[in-house]
């Protein structure tokens, strides 16, 4: 933490969600690290709310929520810039694009504002947009610092938003191991998931959207229970594909298997009984809860996309698969499951990957130096 005597400065994390997203935890998590003698944090989000705002509040931070509605852009332009001159903002963290376009239009002739910009992943599928290849450049003069969460993500920052790649840093994500592997009842866990006392459980936690590929890990765990018919696949989140995959799994014929549990907030429990962990996107940047499934010792297998590799070493710390592989996917999970020695191998390496290298201090230690270097980034 960063001590002193002076006034906290204000800090406004900016953001276009408050759901239990990647993006979302990360900036949640953020905010509860700050030193309250150096920084006072307060919250904005243009978009979709969700329960972490309630959180923040609870825990005392200041919310501030807008819907984003189609040409509202100078409306809420106008509303920010009343909010930076309230709260006397010192600095403000953009996470992704739309908070980014916005925190630049309303702090034009305000350089005292300190502007960082996080790119934490990327759409899917990516596409030009002229207009913001053009205007970037022209955004990128505002923007003090700018961030990349993997070297993938900053290719792509660099190939289809025309930012200059020599301004563009790489501060991976990192989590706190502390917060992993928790005391509590593992067979009672179980119980309530309607999951066998010796049952292998294969699992993963993600948005159920599009981008996640969740048909390819399902096609993938039918080939899995004909060598394995007495494992559990458990799929933790929510997303606008939830009804379309059930119906998929009741179709592969792998329903009674499957779970789809929902928003969850016991994930540290969860990844404590998982025996393998998948995540088998079309797209990545650095996956919070991969991280999180590495740091509890849990192997993952994953899609040889994005920041995957920049996490996973193929046969070292995981097992990397390509995008649309089945049989490989559904091979690696039966060689994790039949194989205890090889998986706890990769388990520790894994675990061990992870508090070298993505940690949560050496996250914050990379932003807090740019929060300090006010106006140093600028060209």
């Amino acid at each position: 933490m960063i001590s002193g005597k002076q006034e906290p400065l204000c800090l406004v994390h900016f953001i276009s969600s408050l759901g239990i997203g990647g993006a979302e935890k990360l900036a949640y998590d953020m905010i509860g690290s700050l030193s309250a003698d150096s920084f006072r944090p307060v919250v904005i989000c243009v978009g979709e709310d969700g329960p972490l705002a309630d959180r923040l509040k609870e825990r005392g931070h200041t919310v501030y929520h807008r819907a984003n509605a189609p040409g509202e852009t100078w409306r809420i332009v106008a509303w920010v810039r009343e909010i930076l001159s309230k709260e006397r903002v010192a600095v403000i963290h953009a996470h992704q694009y739309n908070p980014m376009q916005y925190s630049v239009l309303a702090t034009l002739g305000n350089p005292q504002v300190t502007l960082v910009y996080t790119e934490h992943g990327r759409i899917y599928p990516e596409v030009f947009n002229w207009k913001r290849f053009f205007t970037n450049r022209v955004f990128a003069m505002r923007l003090d610092h700018i961030v990349s969460i993997s070297r993938s993500t900053r290719l792509a920052m660099m190939r289809y938003d025309n930012l200059p790649g020599r301004r563009i840093e790489v501060i991976h994500n990192g989590i706190d191991l502390e917060q992993l592997n928790p005391e509590f009842d593992r067979q009672q866990k179980r119980r309530s998931l309607g999951i066998g006392a010796k049952s292998r459980i294969i699992g993963t936690a993600c948005r159920l959207e599009e981008v996640k590929n969740i048909p390819m890990m399902l096609r993938g765990y039918q080939r899995v229970l004909s060598a394995c018919p007495d494992s559990v696949l458990l799929v933790a989140g929510r997303g606008s594909l939830a009804d379309s995959l059930k119906a998929l799994a009741r179709e592969l014929g792998i329903e009674e298997q499957v779970r789809f549990l929902g928003l969850r907030s016991d994930l540290p429990e969860l990844l404590a009984l998982m025996e393998v962990f998948l995540l088998v996107s079309f797209t990545e940047g650095i996956s919070i809860t991969l991280l999180e499934a590495m740091g509890s010792g849990v192997p993952a297998v994953v899609t040889r996309v994005g920041g995957n590799p920049e996490v996973v070493v193929d046969k070292v710390t995981g097992h990397l698969v390509e995008v649309g592989d089945v049989e490989t996917l559904a091979l690696r999970v039966v060689e994790l499951l039949n194989d205890p020695e090889q998986s706890s191998q990769l388990a520790a390496r894994g675990q061990e990957r992870v508090r070298n290298d993505f940690s949560f201090r050496s996250m914050m230690n990379g932003y807090l130096k740019l929060y300090q270097d006010r106006g140093k980034g600028r060209p």
